[in-house]
């Protein structure tokens, strides 16, 4: 079984690598300059993403 920090560390690990892939997926890593939808949505992830590791870190460290 895992422990909570190495549970903590599957969290981070696996959020990272999702924003990693959505950015990629909007084309917020290409040369070409991004359109304002694209900026908004891509603030939009960046928001439920830290709220998803805010909770992570938090049932991790209560539980």
């Amino acid at each position: 079984m895992l422990g909570k920090i190495e549970i903590l560390a599957v969290i981070l690990i696996l959020i990272l690598l999702f924003y990693f892939v959505i950015s990629f997926g909007a084309g917020a890593f290409s040369k070409k300059e991004t359109n304002l939808r694209t900026k908004k949505y891509l603030k939009s992830v960046n928001i439920l993403l830290a709220i998803i590791t805010v909770v992570g870190v938090l049932l991790t460290l209560f539980l």
